[in-house]
């Protein structure tokens, strides 16, 4: 497993797909694109914008749940699999009884990495 950086989004000129950008912070050579819909994009590209004044999201209406509640911690986000061209993902918490382990699609993990500075990584191991 290494760690990533988001380093955004962008649209492939040929297929006009939208293509999430992982850059390896450990090893060259492994920067990773993983495709995601237009709706997923937009709120990727919400949270890398320059200035810190980003657009609300439908995502928004998480945060002050999360947050209210006080008691969970994210540890991390792993992207883990892809089978078929599906990537899979994992996100990583804490609570102060137990570890908790969910599914999740990547952008969606991504977003929630990106609003809380949580850690993203990717299996070694990603066969498509």
């Amino acid at each position: 497993m290494f760690q990533v950086n988001v380093a955004g989004v962008i649209r492939e000129p040929l297929t006009s797909r939208y293509m999430m950008m992982l850059e390896s912070l450990e090893e060259s050579g492994n920067d990773i694109l993983i495709p995601v819909g237009k709706f997923e994009a937009q709120n990727i590209s919400s949270r890398k914008c320059p200035d810190g004044n980003c657009p609300q999201s439908p995502y928004d209406i998480l945060s002050p749940m999360l947050d209210s509640s006080g008691s969970i911690e994210f540890s991390k986000l792993v992207i883990d699999d892809c089978c078929g061209g599906i990537f899979t993902a994992k996100l990583y918490l804490k609570t102060k009884d137990e570890d908790i382990v969910m599914d999740c699609r990547p952008s969606d993990g991504v977003v929630l990495a990106l609003d809380r500075s949580i850690p993203v990584y990717v299996s070694k191991v990603l066969t498509c």
